[in-house]
């Protein structure tokens, strides 16, 4: 792969740029990189932890145990400042010292991934626009936005929508760089899948686009790769007119799991004769619920309200219901997951079998009983989420260029489990501990049926799995090849640890 258009290093103007920018922490911090960010004109872009804002921006991180505490935080707002950021930081680390560099998103991931305590963690919340491009029918995004403004803003200027994330707190660089399931991933694949351009930043300084033109293997190697590469600074994206979703919960009792379960693995094998529609199924456990419950989300994305899919759920008695017509981002503020618990998951995936579905609903109830055993009955929450995964989805990805994920060879069920707790970094440790092993449990038995499949998928997984070491070899070589050719120097494996990288993959 030739990358085109690469300059190795920052043209004048982009120098230019950074020392016209108003001062303002002009007072050494005695933190190196900080300094080094301070000395080139973006003092106005840092946060320190003496700064009002910087204690309740550590605090939007969505789990408690993310809420690390960076020397700074570096909040560009623009591609130009990433850009002279990125050059700066790479210069300032050629000391003895031991700091590092965390990039957030939205805000999501576990422990690591998108924020760090020694070093900085460049926060690229304030890069959140969105808007249409009507002539090119695409729409562009910003890497630091959440799903539900997106919608939002883009139903309200352009009546026009995309494929992105159900949870509408989500962010959206992390959710399109490890695939991203939709509610219309059935007709228009994995968010991945629908991307037409990236602008990045690599380690360097440079300003590139990756499309099926220019530079086409690194445009390949970021559907799915991860933050291997540099830094997303606007996804250019497939859009289409914003149409009413048909959207609902139902809350069913653990009484009728062995029926839940008929219906997903009924619905999966069914989804490419009705490919707009789209369930998922969650058993959850909190503190405020007396016991197990059963919520299934289902959505038909072309508002038909009278779709048989969901005929067989809704036969199951339930105690609680709803089902109606709402635009995506109502849905996607609808599907928010709690936030605030120190909090840990891990996923796996497998053959489309009620058996093995069954059996991990079995180890969610075990998990219950051993965590009310060592936590108090009041001290947890976990949940357990089953996500139907069709060969369509594949056979979208393949038909549009395909990405870094396994195609799947027969119908399947991804499987995700997660604990948290509101109580301490013990508490939280001991709940892990319960949840891995319940996940080796699974991981086994589903071998020993065989209907384990290798793909670990990467916005699920625990940090200890090997998201990007289960898509396969000839992928993995691909992947590391194009990483070595833009980022020669390893700054993006070496100085940015957080998140699944590829030279941890063996």
């Amino acid at each position: 792969m030739a990358l085109k258009h690469l300059i190795p290093l920052l043209s004048m103007s982009l120098v230019s740029l950074a020392q016209n920018y108003t001062q303002g922490l002009e007072k050494s911090t005695g933190l190196a990189p900080c300094d080094a960010l301070i000395s080139v004109g973006l003092s106005n872009r840092i946060l320190t932890a003496s700064s009002e804002e910087y204690e309740p921006r550590i605090q939007s991180w969505w789990s408690a145990n993310t809420r690390q505490h960076p020397w700074c935080l570096f909040q560009p707002q623009t591609t130009e400042e990433v850009s002279i950021g990125i050059s700066t930081l790479q210069k300032a680390g050629n000391g003895a010292g031991d700091w590092h560099i965390a990039i957030r998103s939205g805000g999501h991931g576990w422990p690591g991934s998108n924020n760090i305590d020694k070093g900085v963690t460049i926060d690229l919340g304030h890069m959140n626009n969105s808007w249409y491009d009507a002539e090119h029918k695409h729409a562009s995004i910003e890497p630091g936005a959440h799903w539900k403004d997106v919608y939002l803003n883009l139903l309200d200027k352009y009546n026009v929508t995309v494929t992105g994330g159900r949870d509408g707190d989500v962010g959206v660089g992390g959710f399109l760089l490890g695939g991203g399931i939709s509610y219309y991933t059935g007709t228009n694949g994995l968010g991945c899948d629908t991307v037409l351009n990236y602008e990045l930043v690599l380690a360097n300084g440079t300003i590139i686009q990756a499309n099926a033109q220019e530079n086409a293997d690194l445009f390949k190697a970021l559907k799915g790769g991860g933050p291997n590469f540099g830094i997303v600074t606007r996804f250019d994206v497939e859009a289409m007119s914003a149409v009413e979703l048909a959207y609902g919960h139902n809350v069913v009792s653990l009484d009728h799991s062995d029926e839940i379960m008929d219906v997903v693995v009924a619905f999966t094998e069914h989804v490419a004769e009705r490919p707009h529609d789209h369930m998922f199924v969650l058993y959850e456990h909190s503190p405020e619920m007396n016991g197990t419950i059963i919520l299934s989300v289902t959505a038909n994305t072309q508002g038909d309200m009278n779709t048989t899919s969901f005929d067989d759920l809704r036969r199951i008695p339930t105690l609680s219901s709803s089902w109606d017509k709402m635009s995506l981002a109502d849905a996607a503020n609808a599907s928010q997951v709690s936030s605030g618990y120190r909090s840990a998951g891990s996923t796996l995936t497998f053959l489309s079998s009620t058996s093995i579905l069954l059996h991990a609903a079995q180890l969610h109830t075990d998990l219950v009983n051993r965590l009310t055993t060592l936590l108090g009955a009041s001290g947890f929450l976990s949940s357990i989420i089953l996500q139907p995964m069709p060969t369509l989805y594949s056979d979208i990805s393949t038909s549009k260029g395909g990405s870094m994920l396994p195609p799947f060879p027969s119908n399947a069920i991804m499987w995700t489990g997660g604990v948290g707790v509101s109580g301490s970094d013990a508490q939280l440790a001991i709940a892990e501990t319960e949840l891995l092993a319940m996940t080796a449990e699974l991981e086994r038995a589903a071998k020993e049926e065989g209907v384990l499949l290798e793909l670990q998928y990467m916005n699920y997984a625990h940090p200890g799995q090997d998201a990007l070491g289960t898509y396969g070899e000839s992928k993995v070589k691909f992947m590391k090849k194009v990483a070595e050719e833009v980022d020669p120097g390893y700054f993006w494996q070496e100085r940015v640890p957080g998140g699944f990288k590829l030279n941890r993959v063996r």
